[in-house]
């Protein structure tokens, strides 16, 4: 394996950062690709609401909230994603209005919405990196 992997925590940094640029790029570079994913999506109503979290959401939640409890340095960033992915989690499975209108989003916000969000996703994933260097 690779000499910077030594621990949970840089393991958990790698496989965000190798997941979270590409992710961001598509956001940025696509938008109109994941318009047209939430916006079907949404169309499915709560089921699919409720299968976009499952699959999408809920593991990246677990994975950082439970392996990724860093308090410094560039690593924060990566752990307070996990901590509003949780949350949002837990939103719309409980309320599930929430993580409709959420859905609904896409379309109202267009593919704008998605640029801003594939720059979040850049800086996570950009986080990430730099926390395996971080001394």
């Amino acid at each position: 394996m690779w000499p910077f992997l030594t621990d949970t925590q840089s393991i958990v940094q790698f496989i965000f950062f190798i997941a979270c640029v590409p992710m961001g790029l598509s956001h940025i570079v696509r938008p109109a690709l994941w318009v047209d994913f939430f916006a079907r999506v949404h169309s499915e109503g709560t089921a699919g609401l409720v299968g976009k979290v499952l699959a999408v959401e809920l593991w990246p939640a677990l994975i950082l909230v439970g392996l990724h409890q860093v308090w410094w340095g560039p690593g924060i960033v990566l752990t307070l994603y996990g901590w509003a992915q949780f949350t949002k989690v837990w939103l719309a499975l409980l309320a599930p209005e929430i993580g409709m209108r959420s859905l609904a989003m896409a379309q109202t916000k267009g593919e704008r919405g998605f640029v801003l969000g594939g720059v979040m996703l850049m800086l996570v994933g950009l986080s990430a990196g730099a926390a395996l260097i971080w001394f």
